[in-house]
């Protein structure tokens, strides 16, 4: 099994599981019959992958600014077919500053 977790911030869930769900996953659970309601954790699967949004935090960059930060573990049997998927996901996460 072949798995990486990573962290997005300043991303809302419902955006992220957008994503996921445009990279050829489905919402799997309470959050698949009820749209909106976003209980961590959530499970989205592909073929041959699988995506849980295991939890969200706030992170304090300055006593001011507070972002979302939102935990995401990708697994998949196949290397290739995780490399694949974080490629075509982290194309979707791109945010350019400004």
């Amino acid at each position: 099994m072949h798995e990486q977790t990573l962290e997005l911030r300043g991303i809302r869930i419902s955006h992220l599981l957008t994503y996921l769900v445009e990279c050829g996953g489905e919402i799997k659970g309470q959050a698949a019959d009820e749209p909106g309601r976003e209980d961590l954790p959530l499970v989205v699967c592909g073929n041959q992958w699988e995506a849980e949004l295991m939890r969200e935090e706030t992170v304090t960059i300055t006593s001011r600014f507070h972002v979302n930060a939102v935990f995401i573990r990708f697994t998949s049997e196949q290397e290739d077919v995780l490399t694949q998927l974080l490629q075509r996901f982290r194309i979707k996460v791109i945010r350019v500053g400004g």
